[in-house]
């Protein structure tokens, strides 16, 4: 955008180093509580119950992330990166050194808040730095080191380090090794040109309420809406496809592991191509054919009856569920000026996908077990599969087109031709928002 002053090139190389481990270790903490219940059942000597138990206290902490992520529009988004940073460090190394399920239960929900945090702040920090003509390919590469940092999970299982003498403890020390090794160089990150602006001109305080006056309520209630709709589905299919496999297909799990790794591995070709599509074509309707794709091959993987045709299912739903991310997160990010970027984005983020990715999995198992509404895991995946429909309707008809918003105009939709558009009544698109 004319009159925009970009970061140098070499500082968004340096920024894309320091960044990508948020999302990296985003994806592998996720993975890693999935694939140590076992030994951690063993180790801490607690039933199933209590085991189930751990994930309440751990989910609530990316829903905590959002006060902390909403503190980056008062003091900057630098210094609350810092802090979750190293939070989220030493957390997880003291996790390590748990020792009972609770510690476990506590010290890991407390890094997740801050692992939220970085998250989210990851994503606005690279929006605000890239110029609009390249931020969907930005956004692509920070989003593609998360399934990246699921299958290190398990590089590192296959490779025998819960075997090598602190057993399940050494995944976390290794989850810390990187952010402390990296502390310093994050010394040199700098606060963003878009913040650095909206400060020197800023009259009042951000607070939540401005977020959710007009105009802004309704962009945080339709980029909400469509965050849920789509997290429902695609986490219920995530959570339930080993499952799936290995009692309906019969696969073993040796097996089950190499699909589902594929499928990762592919996964990250489709965070690379969204941000590519989204700078081209624009980020609604990329993100409504991603949807509808992720969706309707989701459907057909949970009801085919052969391996054969599981496999192409499961890599092509994998590369379309996971890889809309960019085209979503680029949304969310230009939607909303500068003074209310992180608590708006947090709101959508931390607030509504969050509670979708807690819904999907629990609604399969409600829905699918033996005497529930469906009877059938397959079957009650593919029912919730119909959301995606409803994401895709809301992004059509109810949220702006953002490509080539001016993150540090007062309202980034403002320049845009179909936002000015629909404030004089005129053309065909969604309504004013």
């Amino acid at each position: 955008m004319p009159g925009r002053r970009d970061v140098d090139s070499a500082y968004r190389r340096r920024l894309d180093l320091l960044l990508l481990p948020a999302a990296f270790f985003n994806g592998y903490d996720g993975q890693l509580r999935a694939l140590l219940l076992p030994q951690l059942q063993r180790a801490f000597h607690v039933g199933v119950a209590a085991i189930g138990a751990l994930s309440v206290p751990i989910a609530a902490g990316q829903f905590v992330a959002f006060l902390v992520v909403r503190r980056a529009d008062r003091v900057g988004r630098r210094p609350v990166l810092l802090v979750s940073l190293g939070a989220y460090a030493a957390l997880t190394a003291a996790t390590a050194a748990a020792t009972s399920v609770w510690s476990f239960a506590l010290l890991q929900g407390l890094a997740q808040v801050a692992l939220g945090s970085e998250y989210a702040l990851a994503v606005l920090v690279v929006a605000e730095e890239t110029p609009p003509a390249r931020r969907g390919r930005a956004l692509g590469r920070l989003l593609l080191a998360g399934p990246l940092g699921a299958i290190f999970t398990a590089v590192l299982l296959g490779a025998g380090l819960l075997h090598a003498g602190l057993g399940w403890r050494a995944f976390y020390l290794v989850g810390a090794a990187p952010a402390l090794l990296l502390a310093g160089a994050r010394a040199g990150l700098r606060e963003t040109g878009a913040f650095r602006a909206a400060a020197a001109g800023a009259t009042t305080r951000p607070r939540l309420a401005d977020c959710l006056a007009r105009p802004f309520g309704r962009r945080v209630a339709t980029l909400g809406a469509v965050n849920l709709l789509v997290k429902v589905p695609v986490t219920a299919g995530a959570g339930w496809w080993v499952y799936y496999a290995e009692h309906v297909h019969h696969l073993s799990t040796g097996l089950v592991a190499l699909d589902l790794g594929t499928a990762y591995a592919l996964g990250t070709l489709g965070f690379a191509t969204c941000g590519r599509l989204v700078d081209r074509f624009g980020r609604r309707p990329v993100a409504v054919a991603f949807i509808l794709a992720g969706c309707g091959l989701g459907a057909a993987l949970f009801q085919v009856s052969s391996e054969a045709a599981s496999v192409p299912l499961l890599l092509a739903a994998v590369f379309f569920g996971l890889g809309v991310d960019p085209a979503l997160s680029a949304l969310s990010a230009e939607s909303f000026p500068t003074r209310l970027r992180a608590q708006a984005s947090a709101v959508v983020g931390n607030g509504f996908a969050n509670a979708g990715a807690l819904a999907g999995p629990a609604l399969v198992g409600l829905l699918g077990a033996k005497g529930g509404a469906i009877g059938s895991i397959g079957g009650a995946v593919s029912v919730l599969m119909a959301l995606g429909l409803g994401a895709a309707a809301v992004l059509a008809l109810a949220v702006h087109e953002t490509r080539g918003a001016d993150l540090r105009a007062p309202d980034p939709l403002a320049g845009l031709p179909e936002a000015a558009q629909a404030s004089t009544g005129t053309g065909t698109g969604p309504a004013a928002v």
